[in-house]
């Protein structure tokens, strides 16, 4: 599975982990018990984090479900806005840097394809040389 844009810039820490499930799911609101499943991370470390990034305003509580509160990524957050910014040039320049490679794909290979049809060009005009030249030869021998 390909490593997300959040965990490739900022690394794989259980914070990271926590916004990159966050991002992914933006409308989603997440209980703790959800939280710790998705991510697979210790309760302790779950209720940790959702301090930190409650203090921070990158996420808010969204409501409860029963008795536990529910959590959900905060699109109003600078901070938040600056990652997913940072994310989606980091995604561009990897899709323009794969648009370039594949373009120099083609045509390297469509040179290939020319130079392949000049080489049995050049082989086709040799025996035609070599034919005409043998019956140039033939039409002085009569």
């Amino acid at each position: 599975m390909a490593e997300s844009g959040i965990i490739a810039l900022y690394g794989d820490s259980p914070r990271m982990k926590m916004i990159d499930f966050f991002m992914v799911f933006p409308k989603n609101e997440f209980t703790v018990p959800e939280l710790v499943e998705g991510i697979g991370m210790s309760r302790t470390t779950a209720f940790k984090e959702i301090k930190k990034l409650l203090d921070n305003d990158m996420i808010i509580q969204s409501g409860n479900i029963g008795k536990s509160p529910t959590y959900k990524i905060n699109t109003k957050s600078p901070i938040i806005y600056s990652m997913q910014k940072l994310v989606s040039l980091r995604s561009k320049k990897i899709a323009t840097s794969q648009i370039r490679s594949t373009t120099l794909q083609k045509i390297l290979r469509n040179q290939m394809v020319a130079i392949d049809q000049l080489y049995n060009r050049e082989t086709m005009l040799k025996n035609e040389l070599k034919l005409t030249r043998n019956m140039i030869n033939e039409i002085h021998v009569q």
